[in-house]
């Protein structure tokens, strides 16, 4: 699935909890995509899109 900037998403932390918040920046590399979250609980996240459970 194609991510852009400012899309809302669910997405699960190393810990197994699932956070929702919007996309600032995406990272790319030929390896995989790094992609910085600002989650709703106003944590600041930095995950690979494989993390990224669906768009809302």
């Amino acid at each position: 699935m194609k991510y852009t900037i400012g899309d809302v998403v669910r997405f699960k932390l190393e810990s197994g909890e699932v956070q929702e918040g919007n996309i600032q920046f995406i990272e790319k590399n030929c390896y995989e995509e790094m992609i910085y979250i600002n989650s709703f609980s106003r944590w600041a996240y930095k995950i690979p899109h494989t993390r990224i459970i669906s768009k809302i």
